[in-house]
């Protein structure tokens, strides 16, 4: 789920220090913030005190499933924003 932002303010201002703290502390699998500006999805699990930084490609597969999801970042950004 992704909250709308007032105009010139950080569309993320909420959700690196309250959302995912919240969720990890919830046990959410992972949390996905994906930052538009910088073209780069941090990812974060429970027990992480930094996101794995991803920029090429997010590759996802939850538990007890075979296939995973696979997304080139650089063409996602590209499609979205250019």
């Amino acid at each position: 789920m992704r909250d709308a932002a007032p105009r010139g303010r950080d569309p993320l201002a909420n959700d690196r220090p309250i959302k995912r703290p919240a969720l990890q502390q919830a046990g959410v699998g992972e949390i996905w913030l994906v930052d538009l500006d910088a073209r780069l999805v941090e990812r974060w699990r429970p027990d992480d005190t930094r996101p794995e930084v991803l920029i090429e490609r997010l590759d996802w597969r939850p538990v007890g499933v075979q296939a995973s999801l696979g997304i080139d970042l650089g063409a996602y950004f590209a499609a979205v924003l250019d």
